[in-house]
């Protein structure tokens, strides 16, 4: 008899998980575009917030954070642009976004020594574009 009465609010909880879709990170890995690893550093405009995964990091006596490669920058909220730019001249890095199949990675990835991503208002999406020197 238990199991009767059990079985419908089991059911009802499977229902509402089966609901609720995993929520995807909204961000852009960073690669090195050689086997090497690369260092770079980040530069956030407006009140975009950003958590940084990165290989290693250490920060410079001026303050400034140095991430190595292979790392992630995941949006966490606000909008506005982050600069990600290499700091060896001779090496550059690739920016594609966050989930990228390797099949398509080719041709979704940003590769220069900077690259502008940018958020406008709560979008779903990123855009990423190569500065010009």
């Amino acid at each position: 008899m238990t199991m009767r009465r059990l079985r419908p609010a089991v059911c009802l909880l499977l229902l509402a998980g089966a609901g609720c879709a995993e929520k995807r990170e909204l961000g852009v890995d960073v690669f090195s575009d050689d086997t090497l690893p690369a260092r770079f550093t980040v530069g956030l405009t407006g009140t975009l917030v950003m958590a940084l995964r990165s290989q290693s990091f250490y920060m410079r006596p001026d303050k400034s954070l140095v991430l190595v490669t292979p790392g992630s920058l995941i949006i966490q909220q606000g909008n506005g642009s982050a600069t990600i730019a290499s700091l060896d001249s001779l090496r550059r890095i690739a920016v594609e976004p966050i989930g990228t199949s390797p099949d398509s990675s080719d041709a979704v990835a940003v590769v220069g020594h900077s690259i502008r991503l940018e958020r406008v208002g709560k979008e779903n999406r990123v855009r990423l574009a190569v500065e010009k020197p």
